[in-house]
């Protein structure tokens, strides 16, 4: 069962050499139009805009995490530097790393680092870490105890146990008249939260290409007791309200919600379904540039996530201004807002690569937010770029005056012999850089 590890932005063909993984080994094989098929299928524009189909193949985008179609995992890793040798072990293995701690840091994988470092070498799979995850969370409450619940339900029984409803009685027993019709509370494992894992270890075995993993899974479904079957949506787990006793549960809750929600049965074929667990590297950089700027500030500086102000309003129609971040705090004595937008993408170190839509929202911030400086955030090395905005006398005399929007490349990253590829002080850099004092 071939894993097949593609860049985002990156372009794959049929019958194009790619270098799979299978079982531990690294092979070039050429890639097979049954699975650029199986992946077209999956495309949906509005509700799944993963990649772009192209002729003989498909484009990705700027979604990266895992896609399982047939039985290829296709894992799609961040890049944003020059180097574009996408087929090397050494790059592939970094990316992944990077992406892996990141997830990490902004808690949507919480997988400790020694069990990661044992994984990859047995399955070189993100889905296979959330799946690894799963097994050790469920298996977790098992070895604890399953906790039960009262639920109610309606049984037809030849017992007078619970409360009678004579109408229903009336109507289902006008034959059977030794039977009735009660409602009854009864005090057991079968409720939501184990109906819901249930329906996600029985889907395991069939997205997961790893056998130690496979194995598990089927251990799992012999030792988790029967529950209902239920209908899983998006809606359900909005019902779900965690307590003292049931806050164990939560973290195996947030894997099966990703899990189900993200799986595609094919009702015409069993070998042939698909999941696809991808986050969008925007909103992803967003998340983990805030949670370190928090962490770097060691509570000198209050850091907002998505402060929003109104901007334009017409018959209901209502506008926002919502920067991607807002920095509170003192610089050279006086009390300063400084405004950062993330941006990940790679401009080379040069300002020319700056987007004029950027640059212009950037001067909207200054004045909607009292902002003394506004930087644009990219990923890659370490630099600083100043710019101020050129500004027409009128706008002066509103007290529109000169305003700086800096360009901060921030090298988030570093190579080093550990594997671990994060810079760890990316928080206190970027505040320093800022005019912060940490």
């Amino acid at each position: 069962m071939p894993n097949l590890k593609v860049f985002e932005h990156q372009a794959i063909r049929a019958g194009e050499e790619l270098l799979f993984y299978n079982g531990g080994e690294s092979l070039l094989q050429v890639l097979h139009e049954r699975y650029i098929t199986a992946l077209w299928k999956l495309y949906d524009e509005e509700k799944r805009p993963f990649f772009k189909p192209i002729r003989n193949g498909i484009r990705f985008c700027e979604w990266v995490g895992v896609i399982k179609v047939l039985d290829l995992t296709l894992e799609i890793l961040p890049k944003a530097d020059n180097d574009q040798n996408y087929g090397s072990t050494d790059e592939q293995a970094k990316w992944q790393g990077i992406l892996i701690d990141m997830l990490r840091v902004c808690r949507r994988l919480h997988t400790p680092t020694v069990s990661d470092a044992a994984l990859r070498l047995k399955s070189n799979s993100l889905l296979d870490l959330y799946i690894q995850r799963f097994i050790d969370e469920v298996c977790y409450l098992l070895n604890s105890g399953l906790i039960k619940k009262y639920r109610r339900e309606e049984v037809n029984s030849h017992a007078l146990k619970g409360k009678l409803l004579l109408q229903k009685n009336i109507t289902k027993n006008i034959v059977h008249q030794e039977r009735f019709y009660t409602a009854r509370r009864s005090y057991d494992k079968d409720h939501l939260l184990h109906q819901i894992l249930s329906k996600a270890i029985k889907i395991l075995p069939r997205i997961c290409n790893n056998q130690y993993l496979v194995s598990l899974c089927y251990q799992l479904q012999l030792q988790f007791p029967e529950v209902s079957e239920v209908k899983i949506d998006a809606g359900t787990f909005d019902k779900l309200v965690f307590d003292r006793k049931s806050a164990p549960y939560e973290k195996a809750i947030q894997i099966a919600k990703l899990l189900l929600l993200n799986y595609r049965p094919d009702v015409s074929a069993g070998n042939a379904n698909s999941i696809a667990i991808l986050f969008d590297m925007n909103n992803l950089w967003e998340e983990y540039v805030y949670r370190v700027l928090v962490k770097g500030s060691g509570g000198k500086f209050i850091v907002h996530n998505q402060r929003s102000t109104g901007f334009w309003n017409h018959q209901s129609v209502y506008r926002t201004l919502k920067p991607d971040i807002v920095i509170e705090g003192i610089i050279n004595g006086e009390k300063r807002y400084v405004v950062v937008d993330t941006k990940w993408k790679n401009i080379y170190d040069h300002p020319k690569n700056v987007s004029m839509d950027d640059l212009r929202q950037m001067f909207a911030y200054h004045h909607y937010f009292e902002a003394s400086s506004c930087y644009l955030l990219y990923p890659g090395t370490d630099n600083k770029l100043e710019g101020k905005f050129s500004v027409k006398s009128y706008f002066n005399k509103l007290g529109l005056g000169e305003k700086n929007c800096g360009v901060l490349i921030c090298q988030a990253w570093e190579d080093n012999d550990n594997k671990k590829y994060l810079n760890p002080d990316l928080g206190e850099q970027i505040l320093q850089s800022l005019g912060f004092v940490c």
